[in-house]
C-alpha cells in the first residue's frame, strides 16, 4: 500500500505544477474537459516558457469494473514545426484503484497533424511509465490515445477518439483500467 508520505509528495508536486502554471499568465492557459460512458477527466495546462507548458489533470474511471483516481502532472516540449503539432515530455501520474495504489514518471508525448478537411486534425498521443520510475503498488503502466480535433474558434477545439490505459500492479496482475471511445472539448485563453 501507499505510505502518508509517498500520498503528500504527488499532492506538492501537482500543487506546485498548478501554482507555477497559474503564476505565468502572459503565457497561454488551457483548460479541457473529457468524457466517456465510464468515466471522465479535467485538465489544465499553461505555457511556463516559450515551447514549454506544465499541466495538472484528474480522471475517474470505472471501465475495469471497480472505480479508479487518477492524478497526473507533467511538462511538456513542443517544438516549433511548420507542419504537424508535436509534444514531448514527462508526465508523473498518482492512481488509486482497487488493484493497488502508487504512481509514477512515463515518458511520451503527442504528434498531431492537419488534413485535408479545413480546421481538422488527426494524430495520437502515448506514455511509458516503466517499472524502474514507479513507487507503491503500481509497477508499470501504458497509455494511448488516437484523436481527431476539430478547430472552433483560434484557441479551442472539439475532438473524438479512443484511448487505450493499462496498468500492472503488484502481485495483482495486469489490468485495463480505462478504454473505449472519448470526446471532449479544449478552451484557450
Amino acid at each position: 500500500m501507499y505510505t502518508k508520505a509517498t500520498v503528500l509528495k504527488a499532492t506538492a508536486f501537482l500543487a506546485s505544477t498548478m501554482l507555477l502554471a497559474g503564476s505565468q499568465s502572459a503565457m497561454a492557459l488551457s483548460v479541457s474537459g473529457s468524457a466517456n460512458p465510464d468515466g471522465y477527466g479535467v485538465q489544465a495546462s499553461q505555457g511556463i516558457l516559450p515551447s514549454v507548458r506544465a499541466g495538472a489533470g484528474y480522471f475517474s474511471s470505472d471501465d475495469s469494473g471497480h472505480h479508479a483516481d487518477i492524478y497526473s502532472g507533467s511538462l511538456m516540449f513542443s517544438p516549433p514545426l511548420p507542419v504537424a503539432d508535436v509534444e514531448v515530455g514527462a508526465r508523473y501520474r498518482y492512481q488509486t484503484t482497487y488493484y493497488g495504489d502508487g504512481g509514477g514518471v512515463g515518458i511520451g508525448g503527442s504528434l498531431f497533424v492537419p488534413t485535408p478537411i479545413p480546421l481538422l486534425k488527426v494524430g495520437g498521443r502515448g506514455f511509458y511509465t516503466p517499472e524502474g520510475m514507479t513507487h507503491g503498488d503500481l509497477e508499470d503502466s501504458r497509455e494511448y490515445m488516437a484523436e481527431a480535433r476539430i478547430k472552433l474558434t483560434s484557441q479551442t477545439y472539439a475532438f473524438g477518439g479512443y484511448r487505450y490505459y493499462r496498468a500492472d500492479f503488484d502481485h495483482r496482475g495486469s489490468h485495463t483500467l480505462d478504454k473505449g471511445a472519448v470526446f471532449g472539448v479544449s478552451v484557450g485563453f
